[in-house]
Order: structure tokens, then C-alpha cells, then sequence
């Protein structure tokens, strides 16, 4: 094509048929066509050049206008004309590149035409992002932002290991609590002595994904809880007046009114406050990563310098954090008053822990494939499997606590049997205690442990019945004592700790209960109550504060993470009210799809409108 050019400034009558098949020229061919002689234009040549020209005249194209207005008053000659002819030839192409570039934007934005689709598409890259800030499973999917620049923005905010992160915290909880009541030093170090303690690997790296943090501020909470043992202590005056109730004293009454109001105060309400604190601390910093990266996103750019937009944006941010946070708190005021009614509670998780070791384990269903399967039996030395025997020679069989074989016995058939149904054979020399019974005693409705008081001293009575009560009486052989001790069993020797209640005064009365026992009564140990009902209470506390840290990021209606309702309530929390119309308003950054769209249209009619003057124009050289 270049040679046809050149020869065209020499010969330019036997070129032209080949010029007229071409349906472009470039820059190459242009730069040689400028050597040749210029022509002036005339005849056909000169009216489709006019024509062409007025035809522009007419045009929308503002752009192909800006083209062609230098050339209307120069001298029409083909020169000038193919001048014309490669300025609308470089106009068009890079109006078809920037066609491109709108087309490739397009793709990469909110899908939907309106403004309501483009908040919903936004509201789900929020989602995106939020999440695996959270988890971690891989870097937030901040489109148009590299590795690193995600990074940089996740280490800006977070970055620390679980000392670093509690000692954070407390600086920021120390700024702005200024509320005596809530705010005690020596408490709120505790956080950062329980932080010192977390020891595991992922405590010791500098961290930038929430979840981890959210794991080590659980682990630190639960240590704290713990140490309330050693914070909650009761106080006279409360105590004596819980001694005394309508119907007269009652030390039962009194400790469990004791451990409830001191349990709901004091060292429990300030670690409600900086608990709460820090759920709105973690929430908050993690709030200010998602932001920072959904709103870096090239393809937000309009959202993140609308004002209206960001402003509201953060408004339901805030509004996420404190329904999270008033949620935690609501809760744990709500444990705090049911964790002293229950004092059972503690002792039935230890006894269901104990029951793991226990001989008579019940079982749906299980296998028996060898003698050694079964506790304490062995194979008989010349038979084979099913026929086993008790290892030692005065053992038996039992499942359960009935005896259902003797030493020597067929495994299978045993097992068949209907008291081993769901209960594993084992060999003893009497029947195990049942692996429920421990469980059993536990539930006992009435809380207090039972002391005993002995009826009778080296023979002599020391306990006279009158009605409901005992009164301890005394004997020759008790004269210079005080009173009568409690034991802790009915052993003579085995006296209550001296930290507890330790006797009854003589003269004073009690209530006992005697029917089960000849030469004592028991006596409910309310003293010890108290103390009871306040352990149990921290331990019940830890173990829930750790369950319900965990359960605001999985329980599926409100979980933090991985929420499917997440999207749509960040959309209803911003669009609020506002119909579709009045989004636009409201938000003056939406709408930009459409407005790519109708650009798009645009440069198309634009670069329609050049190629038909191009070609006139071309026409215009052939016809000269």
C-alpha cells in the first residue's frame, strides 16, 4: 500500500482504481502520499468535498466538527485533503480506544441499570470484602488493588500479636472511660496480664485478620471471668441483713441473697464495661480495614468522593457495632443474674466429665471382637473367641450393675443379653457404681452440702429433739467446750474447715433431718453456700463467655461472618426509605453505569458519524 502511494505522486491516474478498493489509510501511507505535488481539486472532486463538508456541518459529533472546522477555509487541494483525511483518521482511532476503555469499565461495574441494582451490587462487594477480613481464607477481594497495597492497608490498622492487641485496647479504654464507676486500673491490667498469658503460635505472630483477634480477645475475656473468684468478696452489712428474713434468720436465705447481689456488682459490672468495650474496639478496627479497601477500589472511586455516600456508608457501620455489641452485653448482664440461682450447674460438669473414667458405660451399640474388648477379661487358654474369662479368679461378669455371667463366659451370648444391651460387659469382684448415679446425687434440689452432728458423745447425748429442731445440749463429758462441731461425714474425727461455720453453740437449736441415719443428723451447710454459689457462678460465666463469643460469628440468623442477610441489610440500612428516583438525589455517585452506558453510545454515533465522513472524504482524493 505504501508503494501504491508513492507511485500515486507520479502516476496518479493508474493508482486511483487501486485507492478506491482501500477502505483506510494509515500514517505510513499518509507521510508518503505527502510527497507527492499537491493538485488542486476540481469538478467531482471539489462538489463531494463540499458536500462532505457541509454534510459536518450538520453533525452532532461535536468531536468531528473540532476535526474538520481548521480546513474549511483553506484552499481545497488534495493536500489539504489528505491532511483532513489523516487528522479524522487519528480522531477516529483514538475514539475507538477510548470506546475500549468504556467498555472495559463497563464490564467491571455494578450490574443493573438503576440506581437501587448499583447500591446492591455495591452493598455485595462490601460483603465480599468484610468476610474475609474476618476469616482469612484469602486476601479480601479488593478489585483493581494489588497484594501488597492490601496488605499495607489490613498492617495500618492491625498487625500485632495478642499482647500487643490487649494493651491497644486498654490504651484506647483508658482515654475514654471516664466513668468511676466502670473504671478500675488495677482491674483493666488484668486484661493485659490474661493477654501476657496466651502462649499458643498464632498469639505470638503479629496479626492482621480479625478472626484470630476475635480467638485471643475470647481466650483473654474467659481469663478474666476466671479471676473474679479472687475479686468477689461479700460484705458485712448486706450479709446480716440477708441473715433475717419475715419468717426469722435463715443462713441458706442470706448466702444465696449475699452471692446474688454481690455476683451482679462490682468487679462483674466493670468487666461488663470493658467487655463491652472491646467487642466496639476489635468491630471498629475491623469496620475501618473494610472500609479503607472497598471504598480504594478503582471501581468505587465516584462512591468514595460523595460525601452523602460515605456518610452514610458509616452510619450503618456504626449501627452494625452496636447491635453486635448491645447483643454481648444484653447477654451477659442476663448470665450474670442467672448464674448464681443454679449451684448445681458447676458440680454437674465436673461429674459429667468424672463419668468419662467410670466402668458401666452405656453405649447405643458396640463390638465385641475380643476377649480384651471386655474390661478385665482375658481369652481362655485353649478355646478361642467368644469364649473368654475373668482375669482374676473371684471376679464375675456384670453389665451395669447386674451380674449377668460368671468367670468363665461366651462374649457373644453375654452380650446379648438384655442388661447388656446398651451397657458394656466388664469383670468385678461386686457390681460398679452406675455411671449415672454420681449424676443422680448431684441433682439434688436442695444446694447446700450436708454436715453431719454427731447424737451422741463417747456415749453421752449432746442432742435433744424439740419438734422440727435439735438442740445441742450438751453432756458432763462435753463441760469446757463451746459446742458441738459439724464433720463433714459421719466420722467422729472428720471436723469442718475452720474457714467455715465449724460448730453449733450450745443451747442454740438447728435444723436437722435424722431418718436415715441412727447416731447423727445432718444439717444443711449454708455457710458454705455462699462461696458455692459464687464459684459455680464464675465458672458457669466462663465457660458461656467463651460460647457466646463464638456463637455472634456463627449463630445463623445474626452471625457476624459469613451472614448471608449481610448484604441486604448494609443495602436497607443506606437506602433507608429512599425510593429509586430520589437514590440518585440522595447519592449523587450512583447512576454511573448509566452514565458509562449513554457515554458508550455516544462515542459509537461519534465514531459512525467519522467513518461516513471518511469515507466522502476518500471518496473526494479518488475522484481527483
Amino acid at each position: 500500500m505504501a508503494r501504491s502511494f508513492l507511485v500515486l505522486g507520479f502516476v496518479f491516474s493508474a493508482t486511483a482504481g487501486r485507492l478506491s478498493q482501500q477502505n483506510d489509510l494509515n500514517e505510513e501511507e499518509l507521510a508518503l502520499a505527502d510527497l507527492e505535488e499537491e493538485k488542486p481539486l476540481e469538478g467531482d472532486s471539489l462538489q463531494t468535498l463540499i458536500s462532505a463538508l457541509d454534510a459536518t456541518t450538520e453533525s452532532l459529533s461535536h468531536d468531528l466538527k473540532a476535526v474538520v472546522e481548521p480546513f474549511r477555509n483553506q484552499q481545497p487541494e488534495t493536500g489539504m485533503l489528505r491532511q483532513l483525511i489523516a487528522a479524522l483518521t487519528k480522531a477516529r482511532q483514538d475514539k475507538t480506544g477510548d470506546l475500549e476503555a468504556l467498555n472495559k469499565q463497563l464490564l467491571s461495574m455494578a450490574a443493573g441499570n438503576s440506581n437501587s441494582a448499583e447500591l446492591r451490587e455495591f452493598a455485595g462487594q462490601y460483603k465480599n470484602i468484610f468476610d474475609e477480613q474476618f476469616i482469612g481464607e484469602r486476601i479480601p477481594p479488593a478489585l483493581g488493588l494489588s497484594t501488597p497495597e492490601i496488605l499495607a492497608k489490613q498492617n495500618k490498622v492491625f498487625h500485632m500479636t495478642a499482647r500487643e492487641m490487649g494493651a491497644a485496647m486498654l490504651q484506647d479504654w483508658r482515654k475514654v472511660s471516664k466513668d468511676a464507676a466502670t473504671y478500675d486500673e488495677a482491674f483493666d491490667r488484668k486484661l493485659e496480664e490474661t493477654a501476657a498469658m496466651l502462649v499458643y503460635p498464632q498469639a505470638q505472630e503479629k496479626l492482621s485478620i480479625t478472626g484470630h483477634l476475635w480467638a485471643h480477645l475470647t481466650n483473654m475475656y474467659m481469663l478474666v471471668v476466671r479471676s473474679l473468684k479472687e475479686l468477689i468478696d461479700k460484705t458485712t452489712l448486706s450479709w446480716n441483713l440477708g441473715d433475717v428474713t419475715i419468717v426469722g434468720g435463715n443462713l441458706c436465705n442470706a448466702a444465696a441473697r449475699e452471692a446474688r447481689e454481690t455476683f451482679m456488682s462490682g468487679a462483674s459490672q466493670k468487666g461488663a464495661a470493658i467487655f463491652e468495650f472491646g467487642i466496639r474496639w476489635l468491630l471498629g478496627k475491623h469496620m475501618e480495614v473494610v472500609h479503607d479497601l472497598t471504598m480504594s477500589m478503582p471501581r468505587h472511586d465516584a462512591y468514595s468522593k460523595d460525601q452523602n455516600f460515605v456518610k452514610e456508608l458509616k452510619k450503618a457501620e456504626k449501627s452494625f457495632i452496636d447491635e453486635w455489641a448491645e447483643n454481648f452485653r444484653d447477654d451477659f448482664y442476663s448470665h450474670l443474674r442467672m448464674s448464681t440461682m443454679n449451684v448445681q450447674q458447676a458440680r454437674i460438669m465436673g461429674a459429667l466429665h468424672d463419668m468419662e473414667g467410670m466402668t458401666t458405660k452405656s453405649a447405643l451399640r458396640y463390638e465385641l471382637t475380643d476377649c480384651s474388648n471386655i474390661i478385665g477379661a482375658s481369652k481362655r487358654d485353649r478355646e478361642s473367641f467368644p469364649a473368654c474369662k475373668c482375669s482374676n479368679i473371684n471376679h464375675r461378669v456384670f453389665c451395669g450393675t447386674e451380674e449377668v455371667a460368671g468367670r468363665k463366659f461366651d462374649a457373644l451370648q453375654t452380650k446379648n443379653l438384655p442388661a447388656c444391651t446398651y451397657s458394656l460387659p466388664y469383670c468385678a469382684a461386686e457390681a460398679s457404681q452406675h455411671d449415672l448415679n454420681g449424676l443422680a446425687t448431684i441433682l439434688n434440689p436442695n444446694p447446700a452440702k450436708k454436715f453431719y452432728l454427731p447424737k451422741k458423745i463417747n456415749g453421752s447425748p449432746v442432742l435433744v429433739k424439740e419438734g422440727s429442731f435439735w438442740r445441742a445440749t450438751g453432756s458432763k463429758k462435753t463441760a469446757g467446750t463451746v459446742g458441738l462441731g459439724f464433720r463433714q461425714s459421719m466420722d467422729i474425727n472428720d471436723f469442718v474447715d475452720e474457714k467455715v461455720k465449724s460448730m453449733v453453740r450450745w443451747g442454740a437449736k438447728v435444723e436437722g433431718v435424722d431418718g436415715e441415719y441412727d447416731e447423727w443428723i445432718a444439717v444443711n451447710g449454708c455457710d458454705t453456700l455462699y462461696k458455692d454459689l459464687v464459684d459455680s457462678a464464675v465458672d458457669l460465666l466462663t465457660l458461656h463467655i467463651g460460647s457466646k463469643m463464638y456463637d455472634m460469628l456463627y449463630e445463623p440468623k445474626h452471625a457476624i461472618r459469613k451472614n448471608p442477610e449481610f448484604a441486604r441489610n448494609v443495602f436497607e440500612k443506606m437506602k433507608g426509605e429512599k425510593n429509586d428516583a430520589f437514590l440518585g438525589t440522595a447519592f449523587p455517585s450512583l447512576g454511573q453505569r448509566k452514565a458509562v452506558e449513554t457515554e458508550i453510545s455516544r462515542q459509537e454515533a461519534e465514531i459512525t458519524e467519522m467513518a461516513a465522513s471518511l469515507e466522502q472524504f476518500k471518496l473526494a482524493l479518488e475522484k481527483a
